[in-house]
């Protein structure tokens, strides 16, 4: 959400979950990114150890509709969130990969009382959810060696630090 709420700025008003059953009686500030997790896949692939899971996520644009040219804006609004979710990890780095299948499509958005524009932003991505020390513990290194750039690697052996109880290079 956060990403989401720093690309657009204080031009948006609502950033959310999808909720369609509270969505009736329910206020909607409009501009708004609702967000919603359809569905939650198992996902193939190398791992390290985490659990690979596809997410097919919708991100639920809402304008109201007096807004000025709202058919124009609700589809500039999807557009600019599809060039934001276009590659973005969210700050998680290799814990998700690269969004795919990727579309933008109008929305059936009507929670409570009309008035409202939408378009929905649809796509999918692999999170790696758990650590990569969810090993048994026979399975771990007994021995660690810590080496700091730019003394590592062939010929800095030496200068390498062995690792007993997590406090090398500390201090």
């Amino acid at each position: 959400m956060t990403s989401i709420r720093e690309r657009f700025g204080a031009r948006l008003k609502n950033v959310a979950e999808y909720d369609p059953i509270a969505g009736k009686g329910q206020t909607i500030v409009t501009p708004a990114v609702l967000l919603e997790l359809v569905e939650i896949r198992p996902a193939g692939g190398v791992t390290g150890g985490r659990t690979p899971l596809e997410l097919n996520m919708s991100a639920h644009c809402v304008l109201s509709a007096a807004t000025d040219n709202v058919q124009r804006e609700i589809r500039n609004f999807a557009a600019q969130l599809l060039c934001l979710v276009d590659g973005n990890r969210w700050g998680l780095g290799s814990a998700v990969t690269r969004a795919g299948d990727l579309e933008a499509f109008p929305g059936m958005f009507a929670p409570g009382e009309k008035g409202f524009e939408s378009w929905v932003v649809n796509w999918k991505q692999t999170v790696h959810l758990g650590s990569v020390w969810s090993l048994p513990p026979e399975a771990l290194p007994q021995t660690v060696w810590v080496g700091h750039a730019p003394n590592i690697g062939p010929g800095h052996e030496s200068n390498y630090e062995k690792v007993t109880d997590g406090s090398a290079g500390q201090g």
